[in-house]
């Protein structure tokens, strides 16, 4: 749920800062661009505890899928040997 938060503020981020270049009639893909990175380095700068957060669920999921392929990759050495 943190990574969906933080993902969730990020893309609020970005689409208040178009909206704020699209009230001032600039509509072309630099505004794309710059929406990008201005939200990107406002929140990184402004949200540091949900990104940490979001991190620390993402490492949980990545180590949860490594358990199981460690655990599939010591069934199939013992088939393997077992040959």
């Amino acid at each position: 749920m943190q990574v969906l938060a933080y993902w969730l503020m990020r893309t609020a981020m970005f689409l208040a800062i178009y909206a704020a270049l699209w009230a001032l009639k600039w509509f072309d893909i630099w505004a794309v661009l710059i929406a990008f990175l201005v939200g990107w380095a406002v929140s990184y700068v402004a949200f540091p505890g949900m990104r940490r957060s979001a991190a620390v669920q993402m490492d949980g999921w990545i180590n949860h899928s490594r358990k199981g392929s460690e655990a599939d990759d010591a069934v199939e050495d013992a088939e393997a040997n077992g040959l």
